[in-house]
């Protein structure tokens, strides 16, 4: 996902999903106004206050005080939502929001919200609906669309996407959000002369658009004379004189896009301060804790030990019509993807969010959500029947006459004993990258909605260290067959063998188009975009060199599993 589905998530006292401007004045919203009887103005006011200041520990705390002593208000849950989507906690806001989307039931902007956070939780059906209730009840509503254009770009739904722009442009042709995302949709689909344009037309009309500048900057290579960089320049210093006050979000787009023009122009000593600088902003916008993170793996080790695994085997779909492509994100997934789904028999379907929704339903009775991986401890053959039967039915319909479909999500590699189970004649392709090579590509990109480890190297490097462990795990309890490794430095190095090698696992003949992967028009929704409409190149191996005095937290962390030269 590109940086507008955070815009319209974030949030102002009144309009919940748009972004504060600290230099505007701040309106009570228009439903408050209707409560008086219930909410203080003092309340309302110190509301919109603490929304304009980010303050949002502040704002989730009054607002959890308005919704104790008046449930019925609608906007106290919806700010109360809005605050804690703000502050990491974006689990929890899905109560508050759905309270206020049921309260304020002729509200576009309460739904959208709604939509834009089921969204972000990897709610995709349910977040279309709610900004087509959006839409119903505000037909009009430019913001609603290019939320609903969002959602429908990630299910595949491109034509559907282009038109929601379209319409939200129509509305409004100044929206600045409806030209971003439509640029990143033409990016996505490897026409970035035109996503270039797009950005620029957006920049006319908003130049301190820090997101856009973002994306200009990812798109393209910028050299210190380009306008875009300049600009990135001059608003740098204008922050650091104090003339100019940008909001946290503004702060991350401007650090990162920095970043990418120093690393372009292989200023690596001024590139990293900005990676690093907006890496810390963003982690203060999250509620990410290693310790948890660590017992999901441990928890995934002990309930698929090999008894279990023997136990369930036999049932699941028989399809081979899925090949998983998984790994750590940046590790060259994309790449293998856009390798294998450049043969005629292949349709590449990105990252599908399918898998992982699956697994984490219930497998008993019981009304209380169980959270995953402790929901898969009642496991039965039965369910990876059923769940095997469910994925395979979503996946069909994405290329009805292809032979293979490839599912490139890399977390997917939580479920590679699952997957192992409930598909047993899928195929699973692991992408390994170099530990170092890894992070840091992690660490230098800006992601959307989840990675929330990505953002601290001592952090990042643990969490790698937990994926190797897990990994090991799988080769431990799964046949040797069970999944084909491939190493992406080798890839890079010795591209013809090992793409022989990967479709001869996947059953397929050789075809030439594999090594003409960068001239596909197939669209690619991931941060490697750019980078796999290209040729073969070595530069990104051992880039971390140009980093290393920068890097001794991150070093630490990984400790043995660096490679020994």
């Amino acid at each position: 996902m590109k940086s507008n589905i955070t815009k319209l998530a974030a949030p102002t006292a009144s309009s919940c999903n748009k972004r504060i401007s600290p230099k505007k004045p701040v309106r009570s919203p228009k439903y408050a106004r209707k409560s008086a009887g219930i909410l203080a103005q003092q309340e309302i006011s110190k509301l919109a206050a603490l929304f304009a200041a980010e303050r949002y520990t502040e704002a989730a705390t009054l607002a959890h005080t308005i919704t104790k002593r008046a449930p019925s208000s609608g906007f106290g849950w919806k700010a109360l939502g809005v605050a804690l989507k703000q502050l990491g906690h974006s689990a929890a806001a899905l109560t508050p929001m759905q309270k206020a989307a049921e309260l304020l039931s002729n509200d576009a902007e309460a739904y959208n919200n709604l939509g834009a956070l089921l969204y972000e939780l990897g709610m995709l059906d349910l977040a279309t609906i709610s900004c087509q209730q959006a839409l119903r009840i505000n037909p009009n509503y430019p913001e609603a669309y290019c939320n609903l254009g969002i959602v429908f770009k990630v299910l595949g739904q491109l034509n559907e996407a282009e038109a929601c722009y379209g319409r939200a442009l129509t509305i409004n042709p100044k929206s600045v959000e409806a030209l971003h995302g439509l640029g990143d949709l033409h990016l996505e689909n490897g026409d970035a002369e035109k996503a270039e344009k797009l950005y620029r037309q957006a920049l006319l009309i908003k130049p301190s658009s820090m997101a856009v500048r973002y994306s200009l900057s990812f798109s393209r290579q910028e050299n210190t004379q380009d306008e875009n960089f300049a600009a990135l320049i001059e608003i740098a210093k204008a922050v650091q004189n104090h003339t100019v006050t940008l909001s946290t979000r503004e702060m991350i787009y401007l650090h990162f896009a920095l970043g990418i023009c120093f690393e372009q122009n292989e200023d690596y000593a001024q590139a990293f301060p900005h990676f690093q600088a907006g890496c810390k902003l963003k982690r203060t916008t999250l509620n990410y804790a290693s310790d948890r993170s660590a017992e999901q793996f441990s928890k995934l080790i002990e309930i698929f030990d090999k008894h279990t695994i023997e136990r369930l085997r036999g049932a699941g779909d028989p399809s081979d019509l899925p090949i998983f492509i998984l790994g750590m994100p940046r590790s060259g997934t994309t790449l293998v993807e856009q390798i294998i789904a450049s043969h005629p028999a292949v349709y590449g379907a990105g990252e599908l969010p399918d898998l992982m929704s699956i697994t984490r339903q219930n497998t008993t009775n019981s009304a209380v959500q169980i959270a995953f991986p402790d929901n898969l401890r009642s496991l039965d053959q039965a369910t990876l029947d059923t769940w095997g039967e469910q994925y395979v039915a979503g996946l069909k319909p994405r290329a009805f006459t292809a032979q293979h479909i490839t599912d490139k999500m890399p977390e997917n590699f939580f479920a590679v004993g699952l997957i192992h189970l409930m598909l047993p004649n899928a195929k699973i392709i692991h992408v390994k990258r170099d530990p170092i090579d890894t992070c840091l590509s992690c660490f230098t990109k800006l992601f959307n909605g989840a990675h929330e480890y990505a953002y601290d190297l001592a952090e990042l490097g643990q969490y790698y260290v937990e994926y190797s462990r897990l990994m090991e795990h799988w080769r431990k309890v799964l046949p040797a067959e069970a999944f084909l490794e491939v190493d992406y430095e080798d890839l890079v190095a010795q591209t013809e063998s090992q793409t022989r090698r990967m479709l001869e696992y996947c059953g397929l003949e050789w075809n030439d188009a594999c090594l003409a992967f960068h001239k596909s028009k197939r669209p690619i929704r991931t941060a490697s975009t750019v980078q796999v409409r290209q040729p073969i190149y070595q530069s990104s191996v051992e880039r971390w060199r140009h980093y290393e005095k920068f890097l001794g937290p991150l070093l630490d962390s990984l400790g043995y599993l660096i490679p020994k030269k």
